[in-house]
């Protein structure tokens, strides 16, 4: 039953979840009227939503477009490195 619903979930995080560019990106598309009504209707029945395939078309092209504006403008990660720490774990 939830099987659709956790693979989106997945998919969104190994997409906007990678680095700055990508988080920048989700933050642009979450301002939008449509991402918050199927984010919603999506939690209230518990199975991902399809409202409009119309709709659905603009918002594939307006990742895509915040995905590339994000890539643009966003810092590059900064490399993460903790010796001390990893020195404790062996």
């Amino acid at each position: 039953l939830y099987g659709p619903t956790y693979t989106v979930l997945d998919i969104l995080q190994k997409v906007f979840y990678s680095n700055n560019g990508a988080r920048e990106a989700f933050v642009e598309l979450c301002n939008s009227k449509y991402v918050q009504q199927v984010t919603f209707d999506s939690y209230l029945y518990k199975r991902v939503q399809g409202n409009n395939p119309l709709d659905d078309l603009k918002l594939l092209g307006e990742t895509i477009g915040c995905l590339i504006k994000g890539y643009a403008i966003a810092t590059p990660d900064q490399e993460f490195s903790n010796p001390v720490e990893s020195a404790k774990r062996l």
